[in-house]
């Protein structure tokens, strides 16, 4: 087998030390390349090590592994990934049962079963990009803004959280349309393929990322006592029960928003900007720790 080992080393907990591990645990089961990519020539650094590659192990979070299914956009059909979480939230490696610990991990890259799974297309004004997990607008992602790389490596997925508790006080509202739905006061608005975001949020417990569906949600809280009721379902992930929340599912969404709010891509920000279609754009083949 030949694999290429892709690891970010700005990812959460992918430091020197684990990914020499792990490139050692897959030198056990074939010819091993490793590359560290640059943020800008990501795309074609991997793409050219990964030329006479079958299988590619990423070691980092859901955001590099974005990247890293976006680079390969053209190859789908023809690799093998596998995920070694070493990121911040890995909501994706929490829908796939995969170890948080990296020689675990290792062991199903190389030995697990293989799964295909749904792989999304966000596409709005002259910006498109494939996505694995999720795509959130509104809260999300200023909360992400105000979450920087030293605060992922000092706390974990809490974060996410002291990010949230940095924006709450003046949470930005927009009116969404979502499939044709309009929902006034949103805070927040959601596709998923996978079940959770945020480092374990479920605002998709319905979804099921091999079902060939999207997940979407828009939540509105019109003031500070609807977004603490909200905050709390979303926690519980039961906010589908509030009558003011919109939730939909299908192969295509379609979300815009007034003002135009920006849209992150698997916690990336590409200058993506309502309105924006989401769809599926293929599927993945990838390792993993169960086949449901």
């Amino acid at each position: 087998m030949k694999i290429l080992l892709i690891a970010n080393p700005s990812s959460g907990g992918s430091e020197g030390d684990t990914v020499a591990s792990l490139e050692e645990t897959l030198a056990e089961s074939g010819d091993v390349r490793r590359v560290e990519p640059s943020l800008e020539g990501f795309k074609l650094e991997v793409t050219q090590a990964a030329r006479d590659r079958d299988m590619v192990v990423v070691a980092g979070g859901d955001g590099t592994f974005s990247r890293v299914v976006n680079a390969f956009e053209t190859r789908l059909d023809d690799i093998v990934f596998a995920l070694v979480p070493t990121g911040t939230g890995n909501d994706l490696a929490r829908t796939l049962h995969l170890s948080g610990d990296p020689s675990s991990a290792a062991n199903i890259a190389t030995g697990g079963v293989e799964r295909s799974i749904d792989v999304g297309r966000a596409t709005g004004a002259g910006v498109q990009g494939l996505f694995v997990n999720a795509c959130l607008a509104g809260f999300p992602v200023a909360m992400n803004e105000a979450v920087d790389q030293g605060m992922k490596s000092r706390l974990g997925p809490l974060a996410f959280w002291v990010g949230g508790a940095k924006v709450a006080a003046a949470l930005p509202r927009s009116t969404v349309t979502l499939n044709g739905v309009e929902v006034r006061d949103c805070v927040a608005v959601g596709v998923g393929n996978g079940m959770t975001s945020g480092g374990g949020v479920r605002l998709w417990p319905q979804a099921v990322i091999d079902d060939g569906i999207l997940d979407a949600c828009a939540l509105p809280a019109a003031d500070a006592a609807a977004a603490a009721r909200l905050a709390l379902k979303v926690k519980r992930g039961t906010h589908g029960e509030l009558d003011d929340v919109e939730v939909t599912r299908g192969p295509k969404i379609e979300v815009d928003s007034d003002p135009p709010i920006e849209v992150n891509v698997d916690g990336e920000l590409i200058g993506l900007t309502t309105p924006v279609t989401f769809e599926l754009a293929g599927r993945a083949t990838i390792k993993a720790g169960t086949t449901s």
